[in-house]
């Protein structure tokens, strides 16, 4: 269920005063429209890049249009703010296909995200503020810092998070299976944080944080993602995650997401 104290956690909504002014009514009709947002957009997020794919720039036109008029709708202004100069770029002619293809995934990854971060914001038990967090970042290398164990059978996405980590302070260990995983922490490895893959051969993410939670162990688990849709967000708050990312990752949006929890 959405609250309004929630939803204004959600930086990229930028409605708060108008939020806070509506009536009970108004709410509910506002998180209507949210929920329209959560549920439609991983469909056309599919049509985006079929239309990028098959360089219809009028049929992205269109798609884009319609995703701007529901993201100012909920208040994501900065993302409608973006989708309304490429849809310009469209109606003048002013763009090519792979700058389109380029703005699309950038536009789809920012997206997605915002739609992650309301589920999870949906299902906050406290709006307590987060405990201050620690400084770990330095130009010297990593070691002696917060754990962070990887989980990603992809060695390609393994080794680009090495290199988004690198120069901090962060105790980065990765490992290809959750098979692995678990051998890690069952030999009294400290971990501070999670980073977990869903979908491995063998055993799955879920599986695997569903065991570490069985185990006891207390790190936060993140999941690192492709799909926003609503199924995968459920079932990774089911198995105990406490955050999600999105796939393919950003610096920025890594160190954000890592540092609200060490």
């Amino acid at each position: 269920m959405l609250k309004k104290e929630n939803l204004l956690s959600v930086s990229e909504l930028k409605g708060a005063s108008k939020i806070n002014a509506m009536s009970e009514g108004q709410f509910e009709n506002y998180c209507r429209s949210v929920n329209t947002f959560i549920d439609s957009f991983p469909a056309q997020a599919d049509k985006l890049r079929t239309a990028s794919d098959e360089q219809n720039f009028k049929n992205a036109e269109k798609i884009l249009s319609e995703i701007c008029a529901i993201l100012e709708t909920i208040f994501a202004s900065g993302l409608a703010a973006d989708a309304k100069k490429q849809i310009h770029a469209l109606q003048k002619g002013d763009t090519d296909p792979s700058t389109l293809e380029a703005f699309i995934e950038k536009f789809i990854l920012n997206t997605s995200s915002l739609s992650i971060d309301i589920q999870m914001a949906a299902r906050k038990k406290s709006t307590a503020p987060s405990p201050q967090v620690r400084q770990i970042f330095s130009a010297g290398s990593s070691g002696g810092g917060p754990v962070i164990l990887a989980v990603d059978n992809a060695i390609m996405f393994l080794n680009t998070l090495k290199k988004l980590l690198q120069g901090t302070h962060y105790d980065l260990h990765c490992v290809s299976s959750a098979n692995d995983a678990l051998d890690f922490v069952n030999k009294g490895n400290r971990v501070d944080l999670f980073l977990l893959d869903i979908e491995m051969p063998g055993m799955d993410g879920y599986e695997l944080a569903r065991r570490l939670k069985g185990q006891g162990q207390g790190a936060p688990v993140v999941f690192v993602t492709a799909n926003s849709a609503r199924e995968y967000v459920d079932k990774a708050i089911a198995v105990g995650a406490e955050g999600l990312l999105m796939k393919p990752l950003r610096s920025h949006q890594l160190l954000s997401k890592v540092k609200e929890f060490v």
